[in-house]
């Protein structure tokens, strides 16, 4: 099941060249991700389950402007030990124009001894259903 977040474009967002800064589509990334992971941690602390990222991989297909309503759509692609991929697309909200696709790495933590955890067999569970 894809999960899909709306996001609006902010006129901080963008560049000398009046379109969505690619530094920037890193934070839409991390803006959906969260609100992916907070609808499983159900009001759970983030320290109680809580990934680092390890990679982000962003192909760019078309600049994203002002007038923009951005969709993001965010899908668990791999479970593995103690990590996981997620990918994204991410679209224009009225047409579903590509603006672009990533990929990131999160690898499981234990807060306590800041290293990496197992992913939890529940959490696994939930996890294959978000393919």
């Amino acid at each position: 099941m894809t999960f899909s977040h709306p996001l609006e474009v902010q006129f901080r967002d963008l560049d000398a060249l009046n379109h969505v800064n690619n530094a920037v589509m890193v934070s839409y990334l991390e803006v959906a991700r969260w609100q992916w992971w907070r609808a499983y941690l159900a009001g759970r602390p983030f320290e109680e389950e809580g990934f680092l990222i390890a990679r982000v991989e962003v192909d760019y297909r078309q600049p994203i402007l002002i007038t923009d309503a951005v969709r993001i759509e965010v899908r668990c692609t791999r479970v593995g030990t103690t990590s996981f991929d997620l990918g994204y697309r991410v679209l224009r909200d009225s047409d579903g124009t590509l603006f672009a696709e990533a990929k990131t790495v999160q690898v499981m933590l234990d807060f306590a001894t800041q290293k990496p955890a197992p992913i939890r067999p529940e959490t696994r569970v939930w996890m294959e259903t978000q393919r």
